[in-house]
């Protein structure tokens, strides 16, 4: 890939729109590794799947080129876009490993097709209505210990005018990452776009399911944790996540209720795999997950009722949660009737004051 990245199409301002590919010094905390020669960068793999993301893929491309990493391996697979995107790709494509454009499955096919080409030692893959954060491969490079087996950055969350939604949180946080707690539904949620993977364990793992639409991050992240435990953590932004109208998340988490159902289904089918594939302990955990989805997704819905009493919807996940103890009693249900009393509280009236 040539060195100089041409001006941008759109004319805005900020990252990754101005100045030169950017290296910034994130090596200056403990636990880094010296890299001056561009030989001794491990190579790391970036994928792009996209399909018809013309508004945003500009700033995805440049997100990744202008990280101004000496060993990148950039592929981009779009689907047979019938937007802008060919125009924006062609005039990247000098710049960028490998642009495939041929109509696909799905996005877990596009980044198999994708991985099918890769030579990195390290991997993601950034949607290309997502971004990278400016050093974010540099750091992985300084700081992805060789004993550890996955890098997790935390990801910052905007909207698609690149604000901080108001109805979502502004940082989602990579902590804690295990298969077990992921099957049982300790800590479900994760950011994908904040996790970097060794290639040979990604392979050894079994790679991305390309038959799975709705959870194959999911999925790849259990199996992958479960042989490859070890996690390195970074309290730094390496990604954006997008959450706009076309997004698949918000897609998948619409309440149109064939989406939905979709989405159940291979949840289904992912655990009904995963507990033949794993061990013991983890298809117990998986089973004890089952249990704790519906009553996680309960008490969502009761923590959005902002009409009922905070302190009647306290009494009553309490009373619930009493019913099956093993599944529904645990760290984040107590969060939740903690955050029930604590509304409660702050609704009372205030007393008077003597004056």
């Amino acid at each position: 890939m040539q060195s100089a990245i041409p001006a941008p199409l759109q004319t805005k301002s900020g990252w990754p729109w101005e100045g030169t590919p950017n290296q910034p010094n994130r090596n200056s905390t403990s636990n880094t590794r010296s890299l001056s020669d561009p030989a001794e960068f491990p190579p790391i793999t970036v994928i792009t799947p996209s399909y018809n993301q013309g508004d945003f893929l500009e700033e995805t491309i440049r997100s990744v080129l202008m990280q101004g990493y000496p060993n990148l391996e950039y592929i981009v697979v779009d689907g047979g876009s019938t937007d802008k995107s060919c125009s924006i790709l062609n005039y990247y494509a000098s710049h960028i490993t490998h642009v495939i454009c041929e109509k696909d499955d799905g996005q877990s096919d596009a980044i198999c097709k994708g991985l099918r080409l890769a030579t990195g030692e390290i991997f993601n893959w950034i949607n290309s209505d997502d971004r990278l954060e400016p050093g974010a491969l540099h750091e992985i490079a300084a700081k992805f210990r060789p004993s550890a087996d996955l890098y997790a950055f935390d990801v910052c969350v905007e909207d698609a005018n690149g604000k901080p939604p108001t109805d979502s949180a502004v940082r989602m946080v990579n902590r804690n990452l295990s298969a077990k707690a992921m099957l049982r539904c300790d800590r479900y949620s994760f950011s994908q776009p904040g996790l970097w993977f060794r290639m040979s364990a990604l392979n050894s793992c079994g790679g991305i399911d390309r038959n799975l639409n709705y959870g194959f991050d999911w999925d790849l992240i259990v199996r992958y944790l479960a042989d490859h435990p070890k996690v390195t953590y970074s309290s730094s932004l390496g990604a954006m996540f997008r959450l706009h109208d076309q997004s698949k998340t918000v897609v998948e988490t619409s309440k149109d209720v064939e989406s939905e159902n979709r989405f159940k289904l291979e949840n289904l089918r992912i655990r009904d795999k995963l507990e033949r594939q794993l061990s013991r302990n983890l298809a117990q955990a998986s089973r004890l997950g089952r249990k704790r989805e519906p009553w996680n997704q309960h008490m969502i819905e009761v923590l959005d009722d902002f009409d009922t009493s905070p302190m009647k919807s306290a009494w009553h996940l309490m009373v619930e949660a009493a019913k099956d103890p093993r599944a529904r009693i645990s760290l984040r249900t107590l969060g939740s009737i903690a955050r029930l009393l604590s509304r409660y509280v702050r609704r009372m009236p205030k007393p008077n004051t003597p004056g």
